[in-house]
């Protein structure tokens, strides 16, 4: 496949100095970071772990009280208590594929088969360390139930500082580059319901751009409609790991950029993505063989560069 024009392809050498300076940044960011986030959650996980502790017994006894179940799925904070009862603690996901049915809580409330099976998980999976009493059926001391809310907190507060930084991440690089193309004069349109199917009627105007659509059979997270009339699909990724840097850039990324090239053309799409975080070269290097245009969050003056240069 070509190149796309005006775009720069990075060699190996700049691809290292760039990863190396992108991962200096991810460290100063770190470092940087308050405790206060994971102090507020802590906070508020604390007063729903104990709630849920002190209700543990009911919960789970016979016969099962369905509106008090839904009364813990329906609030975020109590429902994430239930979820980390599970040695290890379980998602939102799996705990629906093993109930067959969603975790509604209007549902629960109304249909005690559905909770009495939601309480038989919870049973299943229950942590006999964090919670022994309910094993002996025993009453239980106040410094186990002292320990077992400290335990269960500082797990999902922990979890829940690690999925809000990799959100932020990525919204950060998100709204950089809506900021870019707002102050170089491009406006914000609004997305079709059906997505970007035909690239003539569906895809952004001259001088527009759109956010967060479906093109072709994958999501991009900004499109912009260039001067010279082709299409930009941007993707905004955020990695903290060269691990977590793969399934990124190699599984999403390159798989959504090699659908686009085949669909629409490669005269038609420039398929990009602007990259904030820990990469690792060879994936960044493989990837732009398909090709993708990687733009770096801590340099966008090579993406501005890249749009004045579709204007010639």
């Amino acid at each position: 496949m070509g190149w796309p024009k005006d775009a720069r392809k990075w060699s190996r050498q700049e691809i290292l100095r760039d990863v190396e300076e992108a991962k200096e940044l991810f460290r100063q960011r770190r470092l940087e970071e308050p405790k206060e986030r994971y102090l507020e959650a802590f906070k508020s996980l604390e007063r729903a772990n104990k709630k849920v502790v002190e209700l543990l017994p009911g919960l789970l006894a016979d016969p099962i009280d369905p509106r008090l179940l839904s009364s813990l799925v329906r609030e975020e904070d109590l429902f994430t208590a239930l979820r980390y009862l599970g040695a290890p603690p379980i998602s939102t996901d799996d705990l629906e594929t093993l109930l067959g049915n969603t975790l509604a809580p209007t549902l629960i409330a109304h249909d005690p088969e559905r909770a009495k099976n939601l309480v038989v998980i919870l049973r299943r999976i229950l942590d006999p360390k964090r919670f022994p009493w309910i094993y002996e059926n025993r009453p239980a001391s106040k410094i186990e139930k002292n320990a077992a809310v400290l335990a269960s907190c500082v797990a999902a507060s922990a979890q829940r500082v690690q999925t809000s930084r990799r959100s932020d991440e990525r919204d950060a690089v998100e709204g950089a580059v809506r900021a870019l193309l707002s102050e170089m004069g491009w406006i914000r349109q609004p997305s079709p319901r059906k997505g970007i199917q035909v690239l003539l009627t569906d895809a952004p105007q001259n001088g527009t751009f759109m956010i967060g659509c479906t093109v072709g059979a994958h999501n991009a997270d900004i499109i912009v409609r260039l001067a010279d009339g082709r299409v930009l699909a941007l993707e905004c990724k955020a990695s903290n790991s060269e691990i977590n840097s793969r399934k990124r850039i190699n599984k999403e990324v390159a798989v959504d950029a090699g659908s686009w090239v085949r669909q629409f053309g490669e005269q038609n799409v420039v398929p990009a993505a602007v990259i904030q975080g820990v990469f690792s070269p060879a994936y960044l290097t493989v990837a732009q063989e398909t090709p993708v245009v990687f733009f770096w969050a801590h340099r966008l003056t090579d993406l501005k560069r890249f749009l004045l240069r579709s204007r010639r």
